[in-house]
């Protein structure tokens, strides 16, 4: 993916950048990974930690275990037997992922971290430098980054279904709390812009706001200075709706068109 990225990165109009989600009890990649990272000039990693240990600490079967298994092309029980030996190594995350942590502050390296579930665990990360909460769990998690000085980020989709689908902190919550910075696509990228509506027809926040969870929000904590707003001297990159339908008309990218549709696109071309 990262060497089709650069193939294509000179040839397409929109600026495509990379964010890269990290296992961190895949402890014999490390080094593959950081290298990777480099290789390519990855400027955001994310920490993941999505074994199920506390049900494999009980002795139960993780949930869903057959539908992700087939998803990563392995039967239920190759994968249990590999979620039982990542479980089994949880005592050497601390030493190796501090260190990694490290490797990439060095290399200037922004770092999140993923689904905290408590002040601690979101503690625990920003003192390794990650300065982005993305998608904690909990409102205590959101409050202890918003103390921290970190980023938060919430899904998109969290926002438009009303709710997590794991059960977690609402997104619309803690955007109305003042505890959200960006939202992120996710898995459903046309939630993104739909989501900032949403909120603005739900009375949460005003558009300048929800707009802002799109736009200068994300470009602030990933340090793109030179986007985000329309001011002069920054890039010219645009979303043009509709404003009644709020459908999407154009988009244009450093000052040129990427996409255009229905009365912009006929006026255009």
């Amino acid at each position: 993916m990262l060497e089709a990225l650069d193939r294509v990165r000179g040839e397409v109009v929109t600026d495509l950048q990379t964010q890269l989600r990290f296992e961190v009890l895949m402890l014999d990649a490390y080094e593959d990974f950081a290298a990777l990272a480099e290789r390519f000039g990855v400027g955001y990693v994310v920490f993941n930690d999505h074994v199920p240990h506390e049900r494999l600490e009980a002795g139960k079967l993780p949930k869903r275990l057959t539908g992700t298994a087939l998803k990563s092309g392995r039967s239920p029980e190759a994968l249990l037997k590999l979620m039982q030996e990542l479980h089994a190594r949880r005592d050497e995350l601390p030493e190796a992922i501090t260190a990694l942590a490290a490797r990439f502050a060095a290399a200037g390296v922004r770092m999140g971290s993923h689904d905290d579930r408590s002040a601690e665990e979101h503690a625990m990360w920003h003192g390794r430098g990650t300065t982005i909460a993305e998608f904690p769990e909990t409102l205590e998690a959101a409050e202890a980054a918003r103390a921290a000085g970190d980023g938060i980020v919430m899904g998109a989709p969290n926002v438009m279904r009303g709710g997590s689908h794991n059960g977690n902190v609402p997104a619309h919550e803690l955007v109305a709390l003042g505890l959200c910075d960006a939202l992120a696509s996710d898995y459903h990228y046309p939630s993104l812009r739909r989501a900032a509506m949403f909120l603005v027809e739900a009375g949460v926040c005003d558009l300048s706001r929800a707009w802002a969870l799109v736009s200068s929000g994300p470009a602030r904590m990933l340090g793109l200075e030179d986007r985000g707003v329309l001011e002069p001297g920054k890039r010219a990159d645009l979303l043009v709706v509709e404003a009644k339908s709020g459908r999407l008309a154009a988009t244009m990218s450093g000052g040129r068109f990427s996409y255009l549709s229905g009365d912009v696109a006929e006026r255009f071309m």
